[in-house]
């Protein structure tokens, strides 16, 4: 099982998985090669719609009438462990604490050549219906302190497949750069009186500078 260990000079948790080294890497290819056009359908990717058989078991699926658009399964290669308990250990300056947690994968889509930033709308509803519906699940989890939910979009990212996916890690503890955003936030409402929040999002929507959408 993996596990996680402190550094008591930065507080920062480092998770050890020394199984996600035998993760399978689709993007060997020599320094400086044009990356390839991709398919549609990958018959050996287990991602694609019709290989479902290769990523099973299923937590989460989202279908229309054409058959599922997005899929959450656990990742196979995984930096955390659901099963286990919350166990720490201490020697010394030496903390550690067990890999206790979830890994998971949400397939964003059923072609292996999508990407989000052209996928439609309804599409990307379906992506964030599921981190939404997939994160209330976990956090019910009472051995959880930290979920996040990230994307590494391409090979320089540390992605090791194409086909289109995103990830949810759930952690026994809270990172060290969340609690620092916190203590500041705590210490500008004690120096201001004021949500840090609530200022800057009240800031940018009047200087209208920076504003996306």
């Amino acid at each position: 099982m993996s596990h996680l260990r402190q550094n008591v000079i930065t507080k920062d948790w480092v998770i050890f998985a020394t199984e996600r080294a035998k993760r399978p890497h689709e993007f060997a290819r020599s320094l400086g090669d044009i990356p390839p056009e991709l398919p549609m359908y990958k018959h050996s990717c287990p991602f694609c719609r019709g290989n479902e058989n290769l990523s099973e078991p299923e937590y989460l699926r989202i279908e229309d009438e054409d058959g599922w658009r997005v899929r959450i399964i656990p990742n196979k290669y995984p930096a955390l462990s659901p099963i286990g308990d919350r166990i720490r250990h201490s020697e010394g300056i030496h903390r550690s604490i067990a890999g206790v947690g979830y890994h998971e994968v949400l397939i964003e889509h059923p072609d292996h050549n999508a990407t989000i930033a052209l996928m439609e709308l309804s599409d990307v509803i379906n992506i964030l219906k599921s981190y939404r519906q997939r994160y209330n699940v976990i956090r019910q989890d009472k051995r959880i302190e930290s979920i996040i939910i990230f994307k590494n979009h391409g090979e320089d990212a540390g992605t090791s497949l194409e086909h289109p996916h995103s990830q949810i890690t759930a952690t026994p503890v809270v990172p060290s750069q969340i609690r620092y955003r916190l203590t500041e936030a705590t210490s500008y409402f004690d120096d201001m009186g004021e949500c840090l929040f609530c200022c800057t999002l009240r800031d940018e929507l009047n200087a209208k500078e920076r504003i996306v959408l």
